[in-house]
């Protein structure tokens, strides 16, 4: 019995040994992987900020370039500017000049030309007038009146269950059917 107890104790000191040490390996597997993750990790946070330094140096550049370009191209902007103001300071000078020339008559001017406006709309409505009654070499204007529109009709012949029967633009006979649509009438009756 002494043999079967001491059998049994060294089997179950092996099995809790060789559980313990399967333990430890898993542990140190993770950390090796935990590690890497983290040294990932770094080298991507280190690789980003290494192209955020070189885009900072690129606007950097590209705006001190820009300011040494507005530097150099500031007097003749501000020549061409000073050009402009000019030009338009004389042209407001002239219209000023003009406008006071013409001040002295441009009272008088104001109340003759409405005036003439009035008599002007007056005259327009008696050219209207005038033409509708003149005939001599000019054409007579009229209105068109509803008859005008409407297609003559043939009181000698009746549609098939006695409508009106009408003539079209070209000579055409038809009635209007009870769908409210054109039906001609066929010229060959057999």
């Amino acid at each position: 019995m002494k043999k079967k107890l001491l059998v049994l104790c060294l089997s179950l000191s092996l099995f809790v040994a060789f559980d313990g040490v399967a333990q430890d390996t898993k542990g140190s597997k993770e950390k090796a992987k935990k590690e890497m993750k983290e040294a990932d990790a770094s080298a991507k946070t280190a690789a980003k900020a290494e192209t955020k330094a070189a885009k900072d140096a690129t606007k950097d550049t590209k705006a001190a370039a820009k300011e040494a370009k507005a530097d150099a191209g500031a007097p003749t902007d501000a020549a061409k500017q000073a050009a402009v103001n000019d030009r338009m300071a004389a042209a407001r000078a002239a219209k000023a000049a003009k406008k006071a020339a013409n001040g002295s008559t441009a009272a008088a001017t104001t109340t003759t030309d409405k005036a003439e406006k009035k008599t002007d709309n007056a005259g327009l409505k008696d050219d209207k007038v005038s033409k509708s009654k003149s005939s001599a070499g000019t054409m007579k204007e009229e209105k068109a009146t509803p008859a005008d529109y409407k297609a003559p009709v043939d009181p000698s012949q009746k549609g098939p269950n006695g409508e009106k029967v009408m003539t079209g633009p070209r000579g055409g006979k038809y009635y209007i059917n009870k769908n409210g649509n054109k039906t001609y009438l066929s010229a060959i009756k057999g």
